[in-house]
């Protein structure tokens, strides 16, 4: 028998190439690293700790590929505001007041959203930089929850894109940049440069800021297309095609671009981006909150692809819960599918004889191999196999009603939302714990809630965006 810190034992999805998975499985660990997964009849590992058994499912980490992290501030403000009123009315004025300290407090609510749901990897874009070290405090947020996390910082300089202070000199953005790679890349955190879309810095600096990636080894990461693409390209740059055959047009389509959103897309601009290597971030959960009925993945996986599944920021992405966003990446592209079905032929009727698309099965492989593979992170992490870190999630199902009786198991994880967060059992970043049976091992969630409350009632009146809160609301709001 050989020694190991942890054997967790289970029902073992590995995401390996062969999607083996276990139905009396183990992982085990040692140093941060998995070094034996398999059949628990097989296992000749002896653990220090070993945990699970029955009625317990090991999964690897998920992975979340979009997000906007400071804005815990203002989670949940979007309903019942236009794009314009949100963005402009407190979107920008309540993030921009947040220096280091507020902007770790705003943060931390969803990101012990995430992690405690078993999400172990985190991408980032952060353009709030009135105050410079605001993605600091984000930073220091994810590093004290000890999740990975793929930062990038957006560069903005469109005077009709961002208001005054948020817009900046490329030259201090990259420099910027620097700084927050030699402090905080390690083992967990990568730093890289990019800007919110086309649109949002002029064609010479969208290049300088990619050519930074590329002479970096760092990925790039765009909003694609963003909201005043079209206009803007046709108005400024006389260009009537779409986003990605522009950024193909000027050499920037390529391996190391991640666009997120990529909806309402030209003819064969999915065929375009399988054939520059670049990847996706799929985000419907924000889609389907915002009604935006023709959300489309299946034209980006049926031409090979590399998507991951990402939340957006809590101001859209409401409950901050990836697991939702993996049920709707299905019900999102099926109502599509029938609106765009709609569309081309209203007398088609539906006849119970149609395979609706997708499964469960894929929504999970997108949220942890395919989401790592969008990240570039692949080689690390993303499934349970030998000699990759050892991010793992136990769950434990004897108390989920959601999950049981257990032979569909995978689509009860799926279309029941998954597990709770108290049946997360353990979530483990590299071997180590940082959540145990649904609570964070070092911070406290009471504290971050009393803080995160008091700073948005602060920011509500600092920045004088109260009249948004309930805006549109049918109910009779008393204040005794």
């Amino acid at each position: 028998m050989k020694s190991c810190n942890t054997i967790l034992r289970g029902t073992v999805i590995s995401m390996d190439t062969d999607r083996r998975s276990y139905l009396n499985g183990y992982v085990a660990v040692e140093a941060g690293k998995i070094v034996g997964v398999g059949a628990a009849g097989e296992c000749n590992f002896e653990g220090q700790e070993t945990i699970g058994g029955d009625g317990h499912i090991v999964i690897p980490g998920l992975v979340n590929v979009h997000g906007h992290l400071v804005q815990g501030c203002i989670r949940g403000m979007a309903d019942g505001t236009t794009f314009e009123e949100r963005l402009f009315g407190f979107y920008y004025p309540m993030t921009g007041a947040c220096d280091e300290e507020r902007s770790y407090i705003s943060s931390l609510p969803p990101i012990l959203d995430l992690i405690r749901r078993g999400v172990t990897t985190t991408a980032d874009d952060h353009f709030t930089h009135i105050h410079k070290r605001s993605i600091d405090g984000v930073l220091k947020a994810v590093r004290d929850a000890g999740m990975r996390c793929r930062m990038a910082r957006l560069i903005l300089s469109d005077p009709d894109n961002a208001p005054d202070g948020f817009r900046e000199d490329l030259d201090v953005g990259l420099a910027e940049t620097e700084r927050i790679k030699a402090e905080w890349e390690n083992d967990h955190t990568t730093v890289t440069a990019s800007t919110i879309g086309i649109t949002y810095c002029t064609p010479d600096e969208f290049k300088e800021i990619w050519q930074w990636t590329v002479d970096n080894d760092r990925q790039f990461d765009v909003h694609a297309p963003s909201v005043l693409d079209t206009r803007y390209l046709k108005e400024r740059r006389g260009w009537e095609r779409g986003s990605f055959e522009w950024m193909d047009h000027e050499g920037i389509l390529g391996p190391n671009v991640i666009a997120a959103h990529a909806q309402n897309l030209r003819p064969g601009e999915a065929d375009l981006i399988s054939k520059c290597g670049a990847h996706i971030a799929l985000v419907p959960d924000m889609e389907q909150v915002l009604g935006l009925v023709e959300f489309d993945a299946r034209s980006f996986l049926d031409a090979g692809v590399t998507c991951g599944i990402g939340l957006d920021g809590p101001v859209v992405a409401y409950g901050h819960d990836l697991w939702t966003a993996l049920r709707a990446f299905l019900t999102a592209q099926r109502l599509g599918d029938q609106h765009r079905k709609q569309m081309k032929d209203s007398d088609k009727q539906w006849t119970g004889y149609e395979m609706l698309f997708g499964s469960a099965e894929l929504a999970l492989e997108l949220a942890t191999i395919g989401g790592a593979k969008a990240l570039n992170m692949d080689d690390k992490i993303g499934s349970l196999e030998v000699g990759k870190d050892a991010d793992i999630v136990l769950i434990d199902r004897r108390g989920e009603t959601q999950l049981s009786p257990p032979a569909a198991l995978i689509p009860n994880l799926i279309y029941g939302n998954g597990p709770s967060a108290e049946a997360i059992a353990r979530v483990m970043v590299r071997g180590e714990t940082v959540v145990e049976n649904g609570e964070h091992v070092t911070l406290d969630r009471l504290d971050a809630i009393r803080q995160s409350d008091t700073l948005q009632e602060t920011l509500l009146d600092e920045v004088d965006a109260r009249k948004f809160v309930r805006m549109r609301s049918p109910y009779n709001w008393v204040d005794a």
